[in-house]
C-alpha cells in the first residue's frame, strides 16, 4: 500500500476525530436515561469495594477486577453514578479512533474514515445496548487497541508496540473474561508476520500476562478458590445445568439473534462481503477473521445471550463493512452501500427527534425502568435510616445505588441464585434471621426465585405491605423483631 502524503494523512486523521466526536455527540443525549440494572449493579459493587467490603465474598460479582477499577475511578468523579454515562460516551469516542487506525492500517485511509464513521452511529446500537457501560463495551476499548497496536508493530517494527498490544489484550479480560478478541487479532497479525517467532509470541503474551497477573494475584488475596468460582467455575458449573444443554443454548442464540437482527442484519451482510473481499490478502484477512473469531467465542461463552454480549462485535464488523464499502468503485454506488449499512441506526435515531419524551424514554430499552427504579429508591431513602439494609429480590442492583443501602447477601443477580448450590438457602437464611433487612423490593415474585414456597412463606410471616411503586411491592419488615 502506497504511503499516504502528509496532507492526505492530515486530513484522514482529522476525519477520524471528527467522527469520534460525532461518536460522542450522539451518546451524550443517553446520559439522561439513568443507569441500566448492571451499570447500577456495577456501580454499587465497585462502592462497597471501595468502603472495605472484601471483594468476592460479600461483595460478590462475577466479573474481574479491570472492570470494577474503572467504576471505581468514575464513581470517585461521581458519587451518585452520573459518571458512568460518561465513561460510555468516552469510550464510545475511543472505540471510534481505534476502529478507523486499524481500517486505515489494513486497507487504507478511506476504509479507515469510513469505519470511524459507521461504528460512531452504528455503535450507539440501542436494541444491544451500545451506549450502557457493560463489560462488552469497557473491553472493547483495550481489544481494539491491542488490533491497532499489533498492526503498528507490523507496519514499523517497533517491540514498544508489542508490549502495548499484549497488554491491551490482557486489560480486555480484566474487563470481562470472554474479552478474547483483542488476543486472537494480535496473535494473528504475529502469525501472518513472523511465522514461528518464540521471543516475539512471547513479548505479547509476557505483556498480555501483566494485567491478568495482576488480577490474579489480588484474587489469590481475598481467596483463591472464590475468586476463581467466581469468575470461571460459576460460568463453568453453570453450564452443566439442566437448562443449559445445546438445545436451550441453541434457542436462546436464536431468540437474541431475533432480538439484534435490526441492528445487526444490514451491518453483518456487509461485514460478511468485506470478508470474502479480503480473502487473498492475508494479513487483513487473518487479522479480521481472527478478531471476529474471537468476539464469537466471548458472545457465546456466557450462555445467556444477552443482547448486550453482541457490542463486542460490533469493533470488527465495522471494519470488515468499511473495507466492503470502500471496494465498491462507483462513488455513486459508494455512497448508497454505506448508507444502507447506517440506515437501520440512523431511521431510529431520527425517529427520536420528533418524538415526545415519553416515547423517547420507551425507545431506550430500560430507561422505563432505570425511571421506577429511581422512584423506588427515593422512597426508600426517605423511609429507611442510613445504616438499614435492604434486600432486592432480585437482579435491579442500581437500587442499592441509588438508595445508598447496603445488604449483606452477596448475589444481587438472578442468575448466580439460579447456579450456585448454596445461594438460595443463604438467602432463606438471611430473611428467616434476626438481621433480616429492614426493606425487600419484590420486583420479581417469590415463586420465580424459590419455587418450593420457602422465601414466599418467610416474607409473609416476618414482612408486611410497605407501598407499592409502579407496580413493584415493598415489604416493610415486622417490628417485634428489630431488623437491623
Amino acid at each position: 500500500m502506497a504511503q499516504p502524503r502528509p496532507r492526505e494523512t492530515r486530513r484522514a486523521a482529522g476525519a477520524i476525530l471528527t467522527c469520534a466526536v460525532l461518536a460522542a455527540l450522539l451518546r451524550l443525549p443517553f446520559a439522561r436515561t439513568g443507569l441500566s440494572m448492571d451499570e447500577g449493579g456495577y456501580a454499587h459493587v465497585a462502592r462497597e469495594w471501595a468502603r472495605g467490603v472484601p471483594l468476592y465474598r460479600e461483595a460478590w460479582l462475577d466479573r474481574p477486577q479491570g472492570l470494577l477499577l474503572t467504576y471505581r475511578l468514575l464513581l470517585g468523579l461521581d458519587p451518585d453514578g452520573g459518571a458512568v454515562r460518561v465513561g460510555a460516551v468516552a469510550a464510545g469516542a475511543m472505540i471510534t479512533v481505534l476502529v478507523g487506525l486499524t481500517g486505515w492500517l489494513l486497507a487504507g485511509r478511506r476504509t479507515g474514515t469510513v469505519a470511524a464513521a459507521l461504528y460512531a452511529v452504528v455503535g450507539v446500537a440501542p436494541r444491544i445496548e451500545g451506549f450502557t457501560l457493560n463489560g462488552e463495551l469497557l473491553a472493547s476499548v483495550p481489544a481494539a487497541l491491542a488490533v491497532t497496536a499489533a498492526l503498528l508493530w507490523q507496519r514499523y517494527r517497533t517491540p514498544a508496540w508489542l508490549v502495548v498490544a499484549g497488554i491491551a489484550a490482557g486489560g480486555a479480560v480484566t474487563m470481562k473474561p470472554s474479552g478474547l478478541d483483542g488476543i486472537t487479532a494480535a496473535l494473528a497479525v504475529l502469525a501472518v508476520t513472523t511465522g514461528r517467532h518464540p521471543r516475539r509470541y512471547a513479548i505479547l503474551l509476557a505483556g498480555a500476562a501483566l494485567p491478568v497477573g495482576l488480577c490474579a494475584l489480588h484474587g489469590a488475596t481475598v481467596g483463591w478458590s472464590r475468586y476463581w468460582h467466581a469468575l470461571v467455575g460459576y460460568q463453568v458449573a453453570a453450564l452443566g445445568g439442566t437448562n443449559t444443554g445445546v438445545d436451550d443454548r441453541g434457542t436462546a442464540l436464536l431468540h437474541s439473534l431475533h432480538a439484534v437482527a435490526p441492528e445487526l442484519a444490514a451491518l453483518g451482510v456487509a461485514a460478511a462481503i468485506g470478508l470474502w473481499s479480503v480473502r487473498r490478502h492475508r494479513t487483513t484477512a487473518a487479522t479480521m477473521a481472527a478478531w471476529l473469531a474471537g468476539g464469537l467465542v466471548g458472545v457465546n461463552l456466557g450462555g445467556s445471550y444477552w443482547p448486550h454480549y453482541w457490542v463486542q462485535l460490533l469493533p470488527p464488523l465495522t471494519v470488515l463493512a468499511a473495507v466492503a464499502v470502500t471496494t465498491v468503485r462507483r462513488p455513486g454506488v459508494r455512497a448508497a452501500a454505506f448508507g444502507a449499512v447506517l440506515l437501520p441506526q440512523v431511521a431510529w435515531l431520527v425517529a427520536l427527534v420528533p418524538a415526545s419524551p415519553a416515547q423517547r424514554e420507551r425507545a431506550v430499552p430500560y430507561a422505563e425502568a432505570a425511571r421506577r427504579d429511581a422512584r423506588i429508591a427515593a422512597v426508600i431513602r426517605a423511609g429507611t435510616r442510613p445504616e438499614d439494609q435492604i434486600f432486592v429480590l432480585v437482579s435491579q442492583a442500581n437500587i442499592y445505588l441509588l438508595a445508598d443501602r447496603r445488604t449483606d447477601y452477596p448475589y444481587l443477580w438472578g442468575k448466580p441464585i439460579e447456579k450456585i448450590p448454596d445461594a438460595l438457602p443463604r438467602l432463606r437464611t438471611m430473611l428467616d434471621g434476626p438481621n433480616r433487612p429492614r426493606v425487600v423490593v419484590l420486583n420479581n415474585a417469590p415463586a420465580r426465585v424459590d419455587p418450593t414456597g420457602q422465601v414466599e412463606r418467610i416474607l409473609a410471616e416476618h414482612y408486611r405491605p410497605w407501598r407499592e411503586i409502579e407496580g413493584v411491592p415493598l415489604l416493610r419488615a415486622v417490628p417485634d423483631n428489630p431488623p437491623r
